[in-house]
């Protein structure tokens, strides 16, 4: 909900002479009533009765206008209220919210003209379906609250899953020692080794806010934050992708879920949205030497994308999420904060189980059997469709794909060419021209408005973390809005 809907509804009081959804027998309206409302200081045009002394206004017309959603039970006839949603006419409509109008038009051209016909749509999921990505904030939260089940045994192997050259230069820490894989995983063992014996969440017995202010946590903090980074950098998606999620080796599907809500719910209502930098300390230099890495924080699940999600669904158009984020991490948002997509409906990474149900680090290329699922990202994601979602359809493509970046642009035009995806939607974060989605922001930029658009491009400001209503963004840190790179 946005803090401008909450103010208001505060302000409002909703109290009893609001209690009308429409004038029936049960009251006779003597006349029309001469308070004057107004919202946020301007005058509504808003239409009022006198009832034996006192002013009475339809909530429709108030829900509409302060936008919060409004429905009736006529069973008990009750009335229900709720803050957390925007206010809608008809379920088969977008709301209007901060949508680029011209965006928001040509989606909804395409839902009129395919609605109930067996289509079917795919979301990304981070910074798409969400804004930022909710498997790095997931990881932060997982490192501050040492949500982790593995041993220090096992966590040099976990570390090490996946990557070709363990002793690949990386970089040089700020004290110029050279860092590779391997002095990163011996590093943070030896810290997670003694976080394990002292932190009354493992086996040992001291809080963790004493946990927090010691040497070997924010060493410990800073160099795994580090790692996840620089195998994104250094390897192949290939590499990088599933490697985060080798961090839940120990854990139950349920107890990742029940992390990753407390997670979504913390960032969620974090309300900031900022760079942070962790460095680790100087006196716990070990082998690869002091070391800082920034982050994003804070996660929007934003009003129009839940609306979205439901208005497909409302039109008979089924919605699918195939996300580069682990499996656990997006069934959980999806619970939790509104999407309701069914479970078979969403794609996702997936590991291994083993004998007693707990995740090894080991990614399932044969879920769903014969070795078809592939990893969730880049061409990995048109494989899903391939072989999980197309067959459904009678081999059909995606009616529209919504995404954000190269590992969304091949589920995005594989099926273009044959005309089964008529619409991209790009939610715009400035991409280089090396990513490929540039060459479909571009193609945006240029027929923003036209009825036969096939990219549309969507604004956001990183900032506050809103869509804009405009085809450009507002990068964070920054204040000016910007629309496509140029070539060079």
């Amino acid at each position: 909900m946005s803090d401008k809907r909450m103010r208001r509804l505060a302000a409002l009081g909703l109290g009893a002479a609001l209690a009308m959804t429409s004038l029936t027998t049960a009251f006779a309206a003597d006349k029309a009533a001469t308070a004057k409302v107004t919202v946020d200081k301007q005058p509504a045009a808003v239409q009022g009765y006198e009832i034996d002394g006192s002013n009475y206004y339809k909530l429709r017309d108030l829900a509409e206008i302060l936008d919060f959603g409004l429905s009736w039970d006529a069973a008990s006839s009750t009335i229900s209220i709720d803050s957390t949603s925007s206010y809608k006419a008809d379920a088969t409509k977008l709301i209007q919210g901060n949508w680029a109008p011209a965006t928001r038009a040509r989606i909804q051209a395409v839902i009129d003209a395919n609605a109930n016909k067996g289509k079917y749509v795919v979301f990304d999921f981070d910074n798409t379906s969400v804004i930022f990505d909710i498997q790095e904030a997931l990881l932060v939260y997982q490192i501050e609250n040492l949500e982790f089940k593995m041993t220090p045994e096992q966590l040099p192997d976990v570390l090490a899953t996946g990557i070709p050259d363990l002793k690949k230069e990386l970089g040089k820490s700020l004290d110029g020692k050279t860092v590779t894989p391997e002095t990163l995983i011996a590093d943070i063992t030896s810290d997670y080794t003694w976080l394990y014996e002292n932190y009354k969440g493992m086996k040992g017995t001291k809080d963790l806010s004493y946990i927090h202010a010691t040497n070997q946590y924010q060493d410990f903090a800073a160099k795994l934050r580090y790692m996840y980074s620089s195998i994104g950098d250094n390897f192949d998606h290939a590499v990088s992708y599933p490697w985060v999620t080798y961090l839940f080796t120990g854990m139950t599907p349920d107890e990742v879920q029940k992390l990753a809500t407390a997670s979504h719910t913390y960032w969620a209502n974090y309300g900031r949205y900022a760079e942070e930098t962790w460095t680790s300390p100087i006196e716990q230099p070990g082998q690869s030497g002091v070391l800082s890495v920034s982050f994003v924080t804070g996660l929007t699940f934003t009003d129009e994308l839940l609306d979205l999600y439901h208005t497909l669904m409302a039109n008979g158009i089924d919605v699918y999420i195939v996300s580069a984020s682990p499996i656990d991490t997006v069934l959980a948002a999806s619970k939790v904060m509104g999407y309701d997509v069914p479970e078979d409906h969403i794609f996702a990474m997936r590991n291994k189980l083993d004998e007693n149900g707990v995740y090894i680090n080991e990614y399932d290329y044969d879920w769903g059997g014969e070795g078809k699922y592939a990893q969730t990202q880049g061409p990995g994601k048109s494989t899903i469709i391939t072989n999980f979602i197309a067959p459904k359809y009678a081999g059909a493509g995606p009616l529209m794909v919504f995404g954000d970046s190269a590992g969304d642009w091949n589920m995005m035009t594989d099926w273009m060419d044959e005309g089964d995806t008529q619409l991209g939607v790009i939610f715009n974060r400035y991409r280089k021209p090396s990513d490929p989605i540039w060459e479909g922001s571009v193609e945006a930029s240029k027929t923003i408005g036209q009825a036969d658009a096939k990219f549309v491009l969507q604004g956001r400001d990183e900032n506050t973390g809103e869509l804009r209503p405009s085809e450009k963004s507002i990068m964070l840190g920054e204040t000016e809005e910007v629309l496509v790179r140029p070539a060079s």
